[in-house]
């Protein structure tokens, strides 16, 4: 039976897009502590070059990044016929709701 941590048998693999290296470290390990797979990456320029060597099953993205913030990289993912139907999640943390 396939469970939210597997597809077919194997880990779901989620990508990392984050610019702070102490979220991204927070998130990779609540994520593998629940059976998870994890990559990280720093900015969504690094999360295109990514996305041309590997497929995530789901990708997590900041939004505030320098180089490519989280939105021009859903803009980019969505307009990419081979990735558009990866689900993305948004996030960020801001000092002032």
């Amino acid at each position: 039976m396939e469970t939210m941590e597997t597809v077919n048998k194997r880990p779901v693999k989620i990508l990392i897009v984050e610019d702070s290296p102490t979220q991204a470290e927070h998130l990779e390990h609540i994520l593998t502590e629940t059976g998870y797979q994890t990559d990280s990456v720093q900015n969504g320029r690094e999360a295109v070059g990514y996305l041309s060597q590997a497929k995530p099953d789901i990708i997590i993205s900041d939004i505030l990044m320098p180089e490519m913030d989280g939105y021009a990289f859903c803009r980019w993912l969505k307009d990419q016929p081979n990735l558009r139907n990866i689900p993305v999640i948004l996030l960020t943390i801001l000092s002032d709701p």
